[in-house]
């Protein structure tokens, strides 16, 4: 009896020694698992930090560079605009049966490409 007794106490060691061995690998495991998320944490947080400097380095001076270009165009149009249509109305001022011909001719053809064919009253009447 007393050498089975002696055997239950040498696998109850082992036991307890794996049972030690289990929880450490656990306890290792766990401690890297948090590393790796805090390296990964900072790791996120220095690109954030390199995005952001990005698009105020590069993007946003950028798009002020476009914004602007895009308001001369805007700027340069309207002034032309301005200028065709002064022309315009100087030359009706010169010659208004010029302007009044043209404006009949334009609606004429205006008139035909939308359907000239139709009539205020139809022909059976």
């Amino acid at each position: 009896m007393s050498s089975s007794m002696s055997g239950g106490s040498t696998s109850g060691g082992a036991a307890n020694d794996l049972s030690g061995d289990a929880r450490r690998l656990a306890d290792q495991a766990s401690a890297s698992a948090n590393r790796v998320a805090t390296d990964a944490q900072e790791e996120l947080a220095r690109l954030r930090g390199q995005v952001e400097r990005l698009m105020q380095e590069r993007v946003t001076p950028a798009l002020a560079g476009a914004a602007d270009q895009v308001s001369d165009y805007a700027s340069r149009a309207r002034e032309t605009i301005e200028d065709q249509a002064e022309t315009l109305s100087e030359t009706v001022r010169e010659r208004p049966l010029l302007a009044v011909g043209i404006a009949v001719a334009a609606g004429y053809l205006v008139g035909r490409l939308m359907g000239g064919n139709t009539y205020v009253y139809p022909r059976g009447r």
